[in-house]
């Protein structure tokens, strides 16, 4: 086999250092590349025989299983109907619609569809006449109409119990590039148990004038499992000319594609590998020709991703050959050829999550100094301070269960503010307790007391109600006695304290000559300290604004001077590891769990709408050893994170697969590639957001997509002008979903008695 490297012609200076670099990396035997048109440098260490090579790249996403969720194309765009490939399609459904299951027609999985019609979304990269077909089966259906957006585009036509493929014209004018909705309405009566038709795919077809019959690109044909050239076997999606793979990824600055290319059977022609991107024209990266044969041989490609760091790009696999089959050998998209270093060993977790407060009130994040929060100004410069981290939820219990379950929401199905923690959830003190580590359990927040599944498999646990009479510090305290005590006993006890503390929420706990001294002297409004959760409450029931300039000074000194005695408290928990001298072995985490005390809608409420200032939350860390101390981290995180990184660092594990990922790693920097956006999912409401880009909406109904770089505010949809990165949003949003959520029956409602109701009252719960 020959292998050439044909170069692409583009003016773009930034195009010809990426070709640069990929030629550095690519490593080809027998490529052809001039030096003519590169940098001076790079053009010297291409021609250096003894020019370095990087070592092999450690892998991270396997393009290969990520099939599922990308576009396949041949000749136009297939739907396969058999293989999950359907999921995130289905006009903003978040499920696959009722009326359409599974059935198997000579080994292979159709769909038996039952619905008088189903919608199916996708994306047209360009200008194209098209047509559409399937093959099918009728049943009770003899044809079904194709519209286009509602625009009539012709009949499929079913032959009653044999398969056949059917075809509507090519539309006259080419469609518009962007996004589109195909329905297709059956005709027919059904009858008890019967269907409309069984439907193996549906094809968007591109006209062309190849001859040659239709081979439908399907999981099953794209994939070939171990596919050898000269005795050399790959992983490996095989694909037809002109035929493309298309998944969406966000790539880091370390992030490279990593594959090797062949030709199958007889084949020669160009196997091309392209990045699009919303709003530019597909941008070509590598381009090699190929020549099949009995000696064909794989040609290693490795190319950087570095020049699309940080955007959310659609990376393309693409062949156009005649005669037989490109293959793409073990396709990954690789990260650092280091492995980022994991949370180091600690003697002692402590995590604390304070409620009811906001990034913009704390350090580093207001921007200001803030003399008042003593020791989070220490840890803001002391610790890490991670910029990017996000909520599930705006459900206090919800947060707080994905935090010591390492689940979202839809898997621990606390999900609403009247459901509580089932007791099958395994958490973190469960698994430090099985594993002989003290563990305590400190909460201020009535929303995480044992009514709400809160508190089994803690070997200490202190619910302290805001109608006790205590100081609001109590939960901090407490753990702060708790762990002199566990050390006073063994000093070789291992422990793990999770508290979470009222922060800025009332009721607040306010001296007569601290309020005296407030502004206006002659104050005279309903916002009183020990009441004010409660007027609050019947303030949101309204649905208005009531609330004076006067009101609104007085709940953000009243909240200041609650929180200044929380840091205080803060201060002697972190003064009481250093006592005990855990500090050093300490991983030590503060955190948020949700940010509503902005406006007077959001004020201390719950169940809000997923927005980015309600889910963004600060984090803390400071890692043993002062591991990454004074870093601030703008890479996304999350609250499972925190799960995550706390039982690693206890030398533990969760028994299934754990999701998020260890917050140390994170801060390394040599984290690869984004393989998931961030979701935050209430009911059927949901957020995702992939970098500077965030999807929101509800199921059944098209997605608002914001773009923050440009619209912090998300003043304006994007959704018709990025369609690519709606569409592959939304279909992550959809599978991580649907991989994850549990049964609605498994959902466990809180047992709600007459003091519990009492003390949710005082907080402004009910």
């Amino acid at each position: 086999m020959r292998a050439r490297v044909i170069r692409p012609s583009h003016p773009s200076a930034a195009l010809t250092l990426l070709c640069a670099a990929a030629a550095l990396l690519s490593g080809c035997t027998g490529c052809e590349t001039s030096t003519r048109d590169l940098p001076a440098g790079a053009a010297a260490a291409s021609a250096s025989p003894a020019a370095p090579q990087l070592p092999p790249a450690r892998d991270l996403v396997h393009l290969v299983d990520e099939l599922p969720n990308c576009d396949i194309e041949h000749r136009g765009l297939l739907f396969d109907t058999g293989a999950g490939a359907l999921l995130g399609r289905f006009a903003w459904q978040g499920t696959v619609p009722t009326g359409i299951h599974a059935v198997e027609h000579a080994g292979s999985t159709w769909a038996r569809i039952s619905d008088r019609q189903i919608k199916l979304t996708f994306v047209l990269p360009s200008a194209s006449s098209i047509f559409v077909s399937a093959r099918a089966v009728g049943l009770a259906s003899r044809y079904a109409t194709i519209s286009l957006d509602d625009q009539l585009l012709g009949t499929l036509r079913f032959q009653r119990d044999q398969i056949r493929i059917a075809s509507t014209p090519t539309t006259t004018l080419p469609a518009d590039p962007g996004l589109h909705t195909l329905t297709i309405r059956f005709s027919g009566r059904l009858r008890a148990g019967e269907a409309f038709a069984d439907v193996d795919w549906v094809r968007v077809g591109i006209p062309d004038e190849d001859p040659t019959t239709y081979g439908p690109p399907t999981l099953r044909d794209v994939v070939a499992p171990a596919a050898a050239l000269s005795g050399v076997p790959h992983r490996s999606i095989a694909l037809r000319a002109p035929g493309a793979v298309r998944c969406a990824f966000r790539p880091s600055r370390l992030t490279r594609l990593r594959t090797a290319v062949g030709a199958q059977g007889s084949a020669e022609g160009d196997a091309e590998i392209r990045v699009l991107r919303d709003g530019q024209e597909p941008l070509v990266i590598h381009r090699v020709h190929v020549e099949g044969g009995d000696k064909a041989t794989w040609t290693d490609i490795e190319l950087p991703l570095a020049p699309f760091a940080g955007s959310l790009i659609s990376l393309e696999l693409r062949a156009a050959t005649r005669g037989g089959r490109i293959l793409f050998g073990d396709p990954v998209l690789a990260g650092s050829p280091e492995p980022p270093p994991s949370v180091p060993a600690a003697r002692a977790v402590v995590i604390v999550a304070l409620n009811g407060v906001e990034r913009p009130d704390l350090p580093p994040w207001s921007g200001r100094p803030e003399p008042h929060l003593a020791t989070l100004s220490e840890l803001a410069t002391s610790a890490t301070t991670f910029d990017h981290h996000r909520g599930p939820s705006t459900v206090v219990s919800a947060v707080v269960a994905s935090l010591l379950t390492g689940l979202p929401p839809p898997a621990h199905t606390v999900t609403d503010t009247g459901a509580r923690l089932p007791a099958r959830m395994t958490t973190l003190g469960a698994i430090a307790s099985d594993s002989s580590i003290r563990t305590g359990f400190f909460t201020g927040v009535p929303t995480t007391f044992r009514a709400f599944g809160f508190g089994p498999g803690w070997s200490r646990v202190l619910e302290h109600p805001p109608t006790s009479g205590e100081p609001a510090t109590t939960p901090i305290d407490a753990a702060a006695a708790w762990i002199s005590e566990t050390v006073r006993q063994d000093a070789g006890n291992r422990l793990l304290a999770f508290v979470h503390a009222r922060g800025g929420h009332p009721p607040w706990e306010v001296g007569p000559k601290e309020l005296n001294a407030l502004k206006p002297a002659d104050y005279a409004g309903s916002i009183e300290p020990r009441s004010a959760a409660q007027v609050l409450a019947r303030l949101r029931n309204r649905r208005r604004s009531v609330l004076s300039p006067d009101d609104r000074d007085r709940i953000r000194d009243l909240f200041s001077i609650a929180l200044a005695g929380q840091d205080r408290a803060l201060g002697n928990l972190i003064g009481t590891l250093k006592a005990a001298g855990l500090w050093d072995e300490t991983l030590f985490i503060v955190t948020g769990d949700l940010a509503s005390g902005r406006s007077d809608a959001t004020l201390y409420a719950e169940s809000l709408d997923l927005q980015e200032p309600v889910l963004t939350l600060p984090l803390y860390v400071h890692f043993p050893g002062d591991l990454y101390a004074g870093q601030r981290v703008s890479a996304p995180t999350e609250i499972i994170d925190i799960a995550r990184t706390a039982v690693a660092s206890l030398g533990l594990s969760f028994a299934r697969k754990p999701l998020g990922k260890d917050l140390a790693a994170v801060a390394s920097g040599l984290e690869g590639v984004e393989r998931d956006p961030q979701i935050a999912a209430l009911g059927d409401r949901y957020s995702t957001r992939w970098g500077n880009l965030v999807l929101s909406g509800r199921l059944g109904v098209p997605p608002f997509l914001c773009d923050l770089d440009v619209d912090p505010t998300c003043a304006f949809n994007r959704r018709e002008v990025m369609p690519l990165a709606t569409v592959s949003l939304f279909r992550r949003t959809v599978t991580f979903d649907l991989s994850l959520r549990a049964p609605a029956a498994q959902r466990e409602p809180a047992t709600i008695d007459a003091e519990t109701a009492a003390v949710l009252n005082v907080w402004g719960a009910q």
